[in-house]
């Protein structure tokens, strides 16, 4: 090759460098100016995957039994349904297994439900907080995660399974037998559909219908906002996410000895269970998944 030719080609490629050192800056710039943008349009982003603070978590653990008691069963939350399958038991204690998913806005208000009334059964510790999807129905519905979270109690085994991520990527693997008591029992007797979430109360009772309440108007709200209010019997948050927890206390006192009494002899754990919605009747709260193991073939809505 000629000293020109070499000339040539040495410019070439510093031109081929600097275009792509160009491209690459452009790229990051406008990655950036995306993330910027999400952050914007929800300010509470960066919160996500945060440990929930004192504060929420006091505010979710100690809703008073004088709240509860005057909410009892509002007539817009549905109680778990009662199933006869062989108590469930993990730890030599009764089970609650939970499945879900981070982008689900239905499991999202539940999870407020699920933590208010297992905090009367044990102690939470790891909750981190969590968005549901931005692109889905009630997008950014507040929420936590229970992908990193513990839970201690003398009386039940609390199994929670985050199957996908905020991004409806798989999270967490649920095992063969979580798969075989989900396929048994997972199915909404209103439409025959399975959806999340699914709360299995020692197979005695089931949550299998979707939420147990509607309670969009929180979407893009912010944890303490409606934290808030969960002492506070007159507010719709309150009486939703309160009253279904009042629904699952009562459905653990039945399958695990009444225990503790200090929580099993009171009004709100005495509700009215067993509700089975009309045959054809629509939920209007039920996220569809695809009975595929392992496999989420994409999420339909009903109602």
């Amino acid at each position: 090759m000629g000293r020109r030719a070499k000339v040539n080609a040495k410019k070439r490629n510093r031109r081929i460098v600097t275009a792509s050192i160009v491209l690459t800056i452009i790229a990051v710039v406008v990655v950036l100016a995306l993330v910027i943008e999400a952050s914007q349009n929800d300010p509470y982003a960066n919160y996500i995957g945060q440990p929930v603070s004192t504060s929420v978590m006091q505010q979710l653990t100690g809703v008073s039994d004088s709240t509860l008691k005057t909410i009892g069963l509002p007539s817009s939350v549905t109680p778990p349904t009662s199933i006869s399958g062989s108590l469930l038991t993990s730890g030599g204690k009764p089970e609650v297994l939970y499945i879900g998913g981070e982008f689900c806005p239905y499991c999202a208000v539940e999870r407020w439900s699920i933590i208010v009334a297992l905090s009367h059964f044990g102690t939470f510790s790891g909750v981190e907080y969590m968005q549901s999807s931005s692109t889905d129905v009630n997008p950014n519905t507040p929420t936590f995660t229970f992908v990193n979270a513990t839970f201690t109690s003398e009386y039940i085994t609390f199994v929670p399974v985050e199957h996908w991520d905020r991004n409806t990527q798989t999270l967490v693997t649920y095992n063969s037998a979580e798969s075989s008591i989900y396929n048994q029992y997972g199915t909404c007797p209103s439409n025959n559909q399975q959806g999340i979430p699914f709360v299995d109360i020692a197979n005695q009772y089931v949550v299998n219908c979707g939420a147990q309440f509607a309670l969009g108007q929180i979407a893009g709200d912010n944890w303490t906002t409606v934290a808030s209010q969960l002492n506070s019997p007159g507010t719709t948050v309150a009486q939703e996410i309160d009253g279904a927890a009042n629904s699952l206390i009562t459905a653990i006192c039945k399958v695990d000895g009444a225990q503790p009494s200090s929580v099993c002899s009171q009004s709100y754990a005495a509700v009215t269970l067993a509700f089975v919605p009309p045959a054809g009747t629509s939920p209007g709260s039920q996220q569809m998944l695809s009975l595929l193991p392992q496999v989420r073939e994409d999420h339909r809505w009903t109602g």
